[in-house]
């Protein structure tokens, strides 16, 4: 019976997430765990370990997409069944769990299970697949749990070393772990283990571990300025935030509607509005109350707990992060919910009419949000489809209100659709809602670069830089606005300075091996054409780099290797590309005659003329064409 149960609850949660399954890739954070990631294309172990992504370090989620890259390259299909395999083998993990913690109560096994699987503020955690973190964490989480269940249950060393191993893979995957060992405590509280020495040592080694990373996290926010030192304490106004993220969450387990990839804070020039007050008074009050009421019920208190424990990093009392709330941070939180709920209904009520028929109503409720839940999860996986659909959404449900959406918006139907009038309208929208986005200056100054309003977009690079010093694109575009403008040594500073703050950037090298190439500065040139296709090597502008070497030897009199290097950019060159040819022909041509091939030079002279080059007449004389 019990696997029947996991198998319908299985089926049912694959079913609702089968729309995620040919969605695309979205510019919310997947360019930088995935399509922009260097590490997941020559994965160095040092390298994975020692480099945060995204404000954290989370390891073992970049071998994941790694191994997404090895198997199908930039195919997003292979990246969103891995997320969802990971989200059918979380909700198995949920079922053994609560049925071990339970005691084999089948309802709140499976209720609590089936909530799990089904929930529509899941979507974001499954159908993201930047947010392979949150499934892979949870994935080791919940084998930690089991593993210590089974510890208490047997009381052999191996279950308490396994909780550790699945404690370190789960951190690996995501630093939100590192509230297990306080989850473990309350599992101790459930169980009814009596406080002793013992209890505390045996959970050590966890406690340990959690500094370092918890450590490493503060300090890869700092850095990349996603804690303001200066307001990251708690204060009144983020206890307001905190009590009505809690509230919010509650009720939206309870009613998902009107979800959103982004929630906005109230606007700054209005502060806090009443609801905030309102939610503050509900948690101040009903919370204490609940706890009261439920004090002689451990499984309930369990539950509480366990979401309290799991969501207090973002409850925005230290300020970690951007979001008031998110969909994804009730991923695992929403277990302690769903299991106290579950369980309260599964006991027999007391003898009062009063009570059965709250639990009758209650119960229904439930059945009513199960069978909402498949629908709206079905419904929220189309919303992830693109970034155009995710956006329209998010400014759908909060017009006006978040400046990233709108950025990011602008910027899908820039890069995916060339449609730069209604991605500039975009753009000046995000800066309208925030003047202070480094990002919207920095695109708007890219869509007039385009449009060859080189000093307009100059100001724009400029404002992004004087915002966000350490921005690399940002120097590196302005580096290309100097080049227009003829200021090759201005312009070799921005590129330089854009390869400093990111060792890694291609395209920073590669515009400054164009700028050296043409300063005559040729062993420059060659060296940074080659630390960028050592980077991409994949890129499918390399060919420019080949020929840009080639160009750069052939100044130097190294015709022979000058001759290779022109042969491969004209292999890779696409159709119709001037540079391809005509210009590397034409220098090809030029390393013939150099080294007395007259014929091969009188050829490649021919095609250059052919395909538009500008062939020198003296030259054409010179071989006798």
């Amino acid at each position: 019976m019990w696997l029947l149960w996991l198998g319908g609850i299985l089926l049912l949660t694959f079913l609702a997430y089968v729309p995620s399954l040919d969605n695309e890739f979205t510019n919310w954070d997947d360019p930088l765990f995935v399509l922009d990631n260097p590490l997941l294309q020559d994965p160095d172990a040092i390298a994975v370990l020692t480099t945060p992504v995204a404000n954290n370090y989370h390891p073992l989620t970049i071998w994941s997409l790694a191994l997404n890259y090895r198997l199908a390259g930039f195919d997003p299909a292979s990246y969103h069944w891995l997320n969802l395999i990971l989200h059918l083998a979380n909700t198995s993990l949920v079922f053994v769990f609560i049925r071990l913690l339970s005691r084999g109560r089948l309802w709140t096994t499976v209720a609590t299970t089936f909530l799990f699987g089904i929930h529509p503020m899941h979507v974001e955690s499954v159908a993201w697949i930047a947010e392979r973190k949150d499934v892979l964490y949870v994935f080791f989480y919940l084998l930690g749990l089991i593993a210590y269940l089974r510890y208490l249950d047997r009381r052999e060393p191996a279950w308490i070393g396994a909780t550790l191993l699945a404690y370190i893979l789960s951190l690996a995957s995501k630093p939100a772990a590192v509230v297990f060992p306080l989850t473990l405590l309350a599992i101790d509280f459930y169980r009814r283990r009596p406080f002793h020495a013992r209890l505390v040592l045996e959970k050590l080694p966890l406690f340990v571990l959690a500094i370092p990373v918890g450590v490493l996290t503060v300090h890869a926010q700092k850095v990349t300025g996603a804690i303001d030192p200066q307001h990251w304490g708690p204060s009144f106004q983020k206890v307001l935030f905190a009590s009505y993220g809690t509230v919010m969450y509650v009720v939206k387990l309870l009613i998902p509607i009107r979800l959103s990839a982004i929630y906005p804070y109230p606007r700054a020039s209005e502060g806090p509005g009443p609801e905030y007050y309102v939610a503050f008074a509900i948690a101040a009050i009903g919370l204490p109350a609940l706890i009261y009421l439920c004090r002689r019920n451990r499984a309930v208190l369990f539950g509480l707990a366990f979401f309290f424990i799991n969501i207090a990093l973002v409850l925005q009392i230290f300020t970690v992060g951007q979001a008031l709330m998110a969909d994804r941070y009730t991923y695992l939180p929403y277990v302690g919910l769903t299991f106290a709920l579950a369980w309260w209904l599964d006991e027999r009520p007391a003898r009062t009419s009063a009570g059965s028929v709250t639990r009758v109503l209650l119960a229904g409720g439930l059945a009513l949000l199960a069978l909402f839940s498949v629908v709206q999860t079905w419904r929220r996986c189309d919303v992830w489809q693109n970034s155009g659909t995710l956006w329209d959404d998010a400014i759908q449900r909060y017009p006006g209100r978040i400046s990233d959406a709108y950025y990011n918006r602008g910027l899908y139907y820039y890069e995916k659709h060339k449609r730069a009038e209604v991605a500039m309208a975009d753009f000046d929208q995000a800066i309208a809602l925030n003047p202070r986005s480094a990002n919207a200056w920095l695109n708007k100054g890219t869509i007039l670069a385009d449009r060859n309003e080189n000093d307009s977009a100059y100001v724009c690079f400029d404002r992004a830089l004087r915002l966000k010093p350490d921005l690399f694109s940002a120097w590196n575009n302005r580096g290309g606005i100097k080049v227009r403008k003829g200021d090759l040594e201005g312009a070799i500073a921005d590129f330089s300075r854009s390869v400093a703050i990111n060792p890694r950037y291609r395209d920073g090298y590669s515009n400054r091996a164009i700028a050296y190439l043409r300063l005559k500065e040729y062993e420059r040139s060659i060296a940074d054409s080659r630390r960028a296709i050592e980077l991409g090597p994949n890129h499918p502008e390399n060919y420019v780099q080949f020929g840009s070497i080639g160009v750069a030897l052939q100044k130097l009199n190294r015709h022979r290797e000058a001759i290779a290097e022109l042969d491969t950019a004209i292999r890779l060159g696409p159709p119709g590309d001037p540079r391809s040819e005509g210009h590397y022909h034409l220098y090809r041509s030029y390393a013939w005659w150099a080294l007395g091939e007259r014929t091969n030079a009188l050829n490649d002279a021919r095609e250059a003329l052919r395909l538009g080059a500008n062939v020198n007449p003296e030259y054409r004389r010179q071989i006798g064409m």
